[in-house]
């Protein structure tokens, strides 16, 4: 699906479901509320989710929002909502917190995979990438700063695009790409990456920047963007971000997508995650351009 396109259905359906919750809300005060927050890669599938499940329980209101995985996760803990989206796992910092407050462990619940996509503008002549030039942009310490250090066809300095330090993909891209020292501690991000505030203003910012690389989740993948093809080393196939190449394993920057609860889920709460996990909602997931659990 093209990326405006998907922009326009996802506020669609956003708005259709917030009428939809206004409606159920006058009929049935006592309808039982799921309160979710959390990754704004998920967002768009935890849409989906939230749709289709509210067509077949009218009873249940689902509510969803994306500001990011540590921003979902913070208001987990602070008790503001039923369930936290996360695109990385839980920090052991936050384990505590919840162990504290509540005397329980919190649950995680995988829900699907991604491939963290590599995003340039369509007209950049460079197709592929090794991990270790990814390193070299975007590592503290990292000298490829031009376009030509990677393919003499295009010049330039690079413009590097990232995500702000709550979101979840911004966790998982350091440690998968940046990486460790030799002493084991892990690498920063270099400064002066630009932050942007969601998935969709990483790939905006390709589509219309010549000098732009980025990251996202496979997900926003369209024929406005261009997408660079990885490898995981030099000399070895590079691969593109797609489904049968995360779940075999040959994409080198892939991931689970976690939702999080206080304790086991009860009720409504199962209940919704259950059918997210089953055929039906694992079908949404396919349709967003995530892969499925096997």
């Amino acid at each position: 699906m093209k990326l405006s396109t998907r922009i326009i259905a996802t506020v669609a359906l956003a708005g259709t479901a917030m009428a939809f919750t206004s409606c159920k809300r006058e009929q049935d005060a006592n309808a039982t509320v799921i309160n979710i927050n959390g990754s704004d890669t998920m967002l768009q599938v935890g849409l989906g989710w939230q749709a289709e499940y509210m067509k077949q329980h009218p009873e249940v209101q689902v509510a969803v929002n994306g500001e990011g995985s540590g921003v979902g996760i913070k208001a987990l803990i602070n008790g503001e909502i039923t369930v936290a989206h996360s695109s990385r796992s839980i920090k052991e910092s936050e384990i505590a917190q919840i162990k504290e407050k509540y005397g329980k462990e919190p649950v995680e619940h995988i829900l699907g995979f991604d491939g963290i996509a590599v995003f340039c503008h369509k007209d950049n002549p460079v197709k592929e990438i090794t991990m270790e030039q990814l390193q070299s942009i975007y590592a503290a310490g990292g000298e490829i700063t031009k376009w030509e250090q990677i393919n003499p066809a295009q010049t330039g300095d690079i413009k590097v695009a990232g995500r702000s330090n709550t979101s979840g993909t911004h966790v998982y891209f350091k440690e998968a790409v940046c990486g460790k020292t030799a002493d084991g501690t892990g690498r920063e991000f270099k400064k002066g990456i630009l932050s942007m505030p969601g998935s969709a203003a990483v790939v905006d910012l390709c589509m219309t920047d010549k000098t732009a690389i980025g990251y996202s989740g496979m997900g926003y993948v369209s024929d406005k963007v261009g997408v660079i093809s990885v490898s995981k080393g030099a000399g070895e196939t590079a691969y593109e971000p797609t489904v049968e190449n995360v779940q075999s394993k040959n994409y080198p920057i892939a991931r689970r997508l976690y939702a999080y609860t206080v304790g086991e889920p009860e009720g409504a709460t199962k209940a919704y995650l259950d059918w997210v996990k089953g055929p039906e909602g694992q079908a949404i997931v396919a349709k967003e351009k995530f892969v499925p659990l096997q």
